[in-house]
Parts: C-alpha cells; structure tokens; sequence
C-alpha cells in the first residue's frame, strides 16, 4: 500500500475559467504576478470585499475557495479543478489501480484568533477541492482531508498534530498493508510550517517505512507571458529520505558495525532498505553470529539465503562481478562444509572456529571482561572437540569417573585442561599449563564470584606486553588456541570474519 500526502498551499490550485486561462488561487497581483484571485471573485460574480470595518484586510483565500467548492459540490463537477503542481504525479503514480492507494490532502483551518490576515488564507476548502478533483478523476483513489486547526506559527503545537495525525493513521491500517506500507509525500507549495512538520514526521517515519519527498518542477515562467495563465508543472523528482540523510548516517552504521553491533546497524539500515537491502539483510544474519547462533547464521547465508537473493546480487557494482562471484563461491563452498547433511569433525571444529570473530569485537569495545569468557569458551570447546576426535573417555584421560558405566555427563573445564596435560605429557610447571590453571581460575571467579578482568590480566594470558593494540591481544589469544590443537589443524579464515569484512567495505 501506498499513500500521498500533498500539504495544500494557495499556489498549487488553479480553475479553469470562463475564457480559457487558469488563475491561480494564490495569484493576487503582489511580487508581479497576474491579480488572478481579483479574477476569480469576478468569475464567480462575488463583491471581494473586507473582513473588517476599516477595509485593512480583504476576503482572500478561504472564503473564495468555499465559494467555488460549493459550487463544485452543486454542479457535482470538479472538472476545472486544475492541480498545478501535483497532476503530473497523480498521473504517473497513482493512476492506475494497482494497488491500494490513497491521498490526503493536508490544509489549514486555523482559528480566527490568529488575527484575519493569516486565517484568510486558510487552506481547508482548497484541500477539500483537490480531493473532489481527484475523486472525480480517479475514482480508485481514496481520498482524505486533514485540515490543521491550530496556529501553524505555534510550531510545537503543529508538530504534535502531525505527530497524532500520523500515528493514528498508521494505527488504523491493516496489518498486511502496514507491513509494506510506502509514504510519499509533496510539501512544495505550502506554508513553510506546515511542510517542515511534515518532514520532520517523515524523518522519524523512514526508520520504519519507506519514505520519499515527491518534489514537483516549478514551469518557468510559472506564468505564460501571452495570456497569464498559471501552467502546470510538467516534471518531478522523487527522492529517499533513507538518501537524503545517507552521508550522515553511513558513518554510524559503520561504527556499529565495527563494533559488531549488527542489531543497531540493522535499525539504522531500515530506512535504507531500498538501496541497500544486502547490508541489512547482512546485518540482520550477523546479529545472529553474535549471539552464537553460528549453525542459525550459516544456514541464512548458503543455498536460497543471502548469497542468493536479488538484492544481494544489485549490491555488486558491474565492474567487480567477476570477483563477487569467485568471492560467492569461496563463501558456498565454505558453509557447505560448516553445515553438511551428516555433521563431521571439520564442521564442528570450524563452527567452533567462527566464534574468534567475537573475541576480536569484544577487544574492539575494550569489554576485556566478555572478551576474556568468549577466549574461555571457545577454549572449553575445542578442547572438548579434541576430547571427543581423540576418545579421550574411554582412554581414561579424562579420569577414573569418566570410564564408569552409566556416567555420560560432560567434563568441565577443569577436568578438560588436566587431561589435555596427560596427552601432551605436560608437567605441572609447564607455562602453558599453568596459564590454562589461570584461565579456569579466572572463569571460575568470573562466573561464581563477580569479578571482573583486566586488561593486565588478558595480555598476560595472550603472551602480549601491556601497550599491545586490541588486534596483538586478539592474535595472542588464537594462539594460546592453537596450542591445544592437533598440530595439522588447518585454521582456515571464517565466514563470520569474511562477511564482516565485507560489510565495512561496503559502507565506505
């Protein structure tokens, strides 16, 4: 579904009279233009005569606007209704019945407090013709009235109308149309107010909704100098909002995603969904790498998932095809061998392999805390992984109680690091041993006693000096890892770590 919002301004309506030439409601004879709204109360056989005794204030706008709509309305023809600047748009987006469309039409009907120079120039019946323009023409449309009733110079007032306007509107639309509900909106023309509430709702609306500005382009001379008649625009651009404000918010997507805050990224990449749908789609897989759904997140990426879709495949400029494809391959080949029909011990030690990534983002945001139980964690894993390619069990490196009939329960850390001393025939006074006593000790207080851990206590267990960037401390880690693996083990680059890389990139 989709729906237009045009603010109404006395410029934008014109009527066909008698003689051929459209006059302009907001044409009275000041800043050189044509005295088309003397013209039009002619044309309607009206006296245009003054609000007040004193004669300072003119009938304007809104009361000749009634006057020809209730002309309209009687005659049941709004046929010289002339849309100046928004036909060329009804025309080409909202013409043909496709799909479910509507147009609301945003006028003003201010209280007559405001003093008569503003509420003459109310906007409310010109809003209330375009709608019976429009309905008579298309009769598909549906067609809405919002006439704002408070002083448009009252700004945090207008902003809560648009703000109640807006919300109850999309509350009331039905829930498969609110999903991929599309907003355009046309504020040229209007008072500056007025469109600047608009645009602001707009702005907040796009992190959710897909949001352009229709703008139409003015003719110029906006009157024919033969006859002065006001004529249409003939032209108009559309323009994202998601890229209007790209350029500013590029840079803190790409902060969060180098933080691998990929949650945020997505939110942010909402409003930007129809150029760059294969980042957020990224986005939102990484976010499950994140939170160690590894087999989830490789699962979204191979066969119909991620590589495959369209939007992926849009995002890949024509020049770089050639790599992407062989980068695509690269990454197929890669989950197939992460996710295959019957589980392997490549895949589980490779699963286990993608959470380094983590280790790097923790380091990144300097939570050496999280940074230190990812590193014990990944260790307790492979080291199980080790435990169950080598049968430790039923070897008895494990221990006495592990060979027992009926004792299936998994070892714990402890009882892990011991029996990978035992096969490596590692003395007690081994520095690698004594460093996988210290990382279960510091797990254990960690989890049982609140303690928190150092960045003094983490570059001591990387085997780096203290000044050591966050990417040393990382590298010191996986090789501690590596230690406790068979020395064969090839350590091939993961695919959490390669998307990652990618994403960056691509917000550059």
């Amino acid at each position: 579904m989709k729906t237009l919002i045009i603010t109404v301004g006395n410029r934008q309506v014109g009527w066909r009279c008698n003689d051929g030439i459209v006059r302009s409601f907001g044409a009275d004879g000041s800043r050189k233009d044509p005295p088309h709204l003397d013209e039009l109360y002619r044309e309607f056989g009206v006296e245009r005569s003054c609000y007040d005794a004193e004669g300072k204030y003119r009938y304007n706008v809104r009361y000749l606007s009634e006057i020809v709509h209730q002309h309209c309305q009687a005659k049941n023809d709004f046929s010289r209704v002339v849309l100046l600047l928004d036909e060329k748009i009804l025309a080409e987006h909202y013409a043909t019945p496709t799909e479910t469309a509507e147009v609301i039409f945003w006028g003003t009907d201010q209280p007559e407090s405001v003093g008569w120079q503003f509420y003459g120039m109310d906007t409310c019946w010109l809003a209330k013709l375009m709608a019976g323009a429009i309905q008579q023409r298309y009769p598909h449309l549906k067609t809405m009235v919002w006439n704002c009733s408070v002083p448009v110079n009252d700004r945090q007032a207008l902003w809560d109308f648009a703000e109640k306007q807006l919300e109850q509107y999309i509350k009331h639309l039905p829930a498969p149309e609110r999903a991929n509900w599309r907003l355009h909106i046309q504020t040229k023309g209007s008072v500056p107010q007025i469109a600047d509430a608009v645009d602001m709702m707009a702005a907040i609306l796009m992190r959710q909704y897909s949001v352009k500005q229709i703008i139409p382009i003015e003719p110029k001379p906006f009157f024919d100098p033969s006859n002065q008649s006001a004529r249409s625009a003939e032209s108009f651009e559309v323009v994202s909002l998601g890229e209007v404000f790209w350029p500013l918010e590029r840079q803190r997507i790409a902060t969060a995603w180098k933080r691998g805050d990929f949650t945020a990224a997505k939110v942010l990449l909402e409003a930007h969904r129809d150029r760059h749908e294969a980042l957020y789609q990224l986005a939102d897989r990484l976010a499950l790498a994140t939170n160690w759904s590894i087999q989830d997140f490789l699962k979204g990426i191979q066969g119909e998932g991620w590589l495959d879709q369209d939007a992926t495949r849009k995002a890949i400029p024509k020049a770089q095809q050639q790599q992407w494809k062989a980068q695509r391959q690269q990454w197929s080949q890669a989950t197939v061998i992460r996710c295959p029909n019957s589980e392997t011990t490549t895949s589980k030690f490779l699963k286990i392999w993608e959470f380094e990534l983590l280790i790097d983002l923790s380091l990144q945001q300097e939570n050496y805390t999280l940074a230190f139980m990812q590193f014990a964690q990944m260790l307790e894993r492979l080291l199980f992984w080790r435990s169950a390619k080598e049968d430790w069990r039923t070897q008895g490196h494990l221990g006495e109680e592990f060979l027992q009939e009926g004792n299936y329960r998994d070892p714990t850390l402890g009882v892990l690091w011991r029996a990978w001393a035992k096969v490596e025939q590692r003395s007690p006074d081994d520095s690698l041993v004594k460093k996988l006593a210290n990382v279960n000790e510091y797990r254990n207080g960690v989890v049982h006693r609140n303690r928190a851990i150092s960045r003094e206590e983490l570059t001591q267990l990387a085997g780096v000096s203290l000044e050591t960037a966050p990417a040393g401390i990382h590298q010191g880690l996986l090789n501690v890892l590596r230690q406790v693996l068979n020395q064969d083990q090839q350590l091939q680059k993961g695919v959490a770590r390669s998307l990652y890389k990618w994403g960056l990139e691509q917000l550059k």
